[in-house]
């Protein structure tokens, strides 16, 4: 049975909007916090969540943002619910991983339509809405059929250095940023040097996947490796450019001084030319 998570502060609308769906044979779980819907999430992952927008402590951006960065839930559909309907609140939306909106008070055949297509499309495809690049299962796909090949194949894992601690130094938006310009330095790096049969995705949190022939590894690493430094120093504010590198405090309460970001590079192949 399909199962659908209503996140929602508003007890009213989360048993109105669980009759709507049960009549319609859905399974539905209920939280009412963000910290709530991260725990359901994470313990019975659902096929579908209806986020509320405006919710106490972590906000709907932030659960989204959460899934987006998580391999294993990036691929979940998230339809927005708020009393909103400023265009910016539907941009920050989109931008941290929903995938579409409705506003409250809303017309309970409409919220199905909305809530069949986004099912019927999650079928359909396997894309991080974050990076615009295939997501995780996508990866995992790509990755089993080049390894099970008899063809010459090398898999490059692409991580970026001392980004987690970037986003709680500069923010998650930032992080975000960051996310999306290596995405697409890596797909211009295997455009540029790859074979026409390359492939490279996002696996989630800071790791991106690269599967190509083995002559073509060191020339996308080097592209690649020369596109980050063009850009890298824009993710830093000009003391932490000049300093050449960012200070960090740590759970424990240290102190730390971390180099800049970095892209850094693994490679497994099966010994072809």
């Amino acid at each position: 049975m399909t199962k659908i998570l209503v996140v929602d502060d508003e007890p009213f609308i989360t048993d109105m909007v669980e009759a709507t769906l049960v009549a319609e044979g859905y399974e539905v779980n209920k939280a009412y916090s963000g910290e709530d819907a991260l725990t359901s999430i994470q313990t019975d992952p659902p096929d579908l969540v209806l986020l509320d927008l405006m919710l106490p402590g972590m906000s709907g951006y932030d659960v989204s943002r959460f899934m987006q960065r998580e391999a294993q839930y990036s691929h979940i559909p998230i339809i927005m619910v708020t009393a909103r309907s400023a265009t910016h609140d539907r941009s920050s939306g989109y931008e941290t991983g929903a995938d579409d909106y409705i506003t409250k008070p809303f017309n309970p055949d409409e919220l199905l339509i909305r809530v069949r297509a986004q099912l019927h499309h999650a079928n359909q495809t396997d894309f991080s809405k974050l990076t615009g690049l295939p997501g995780s299962r996508a990866v995992q796909m790509a990755i089993q059929k080049h390894t099970k090949s008899n063809k010459p194949w090398s898999i490059i894992y692409a991580d970026i250095e001392n980004f987690t601690s970037y986003n709680e130094v500069y923010s998650f938006q930032k992080g975000d940023q960051v996310l999306r310009k290596i995405a697409g330095i890596l797909k211009q790096a295997v455009d540029d040097k790859g074979n026409k049969d390359a492939f490279v995705g996002y696996a989630g949190r800071d790791d991106f996947v690269i599967i190509t022939t083995p002559n073509h590894t060191d020339a996308i690493i080097k592209r690649a490796e020369k596109l980050f430094k063009e850009i890298a120093d824009d993710f830093f504010n000009s003391a932490d450019r000049k300093n050449g590198y960012f200070s960090y405090v740590n759970h424990a309460g240290l102190s730390l001084k971390l180099p800049l970001m970095s892209l850094s590079f693994d490679i497994v192949d099966n010994g072809g030319d």
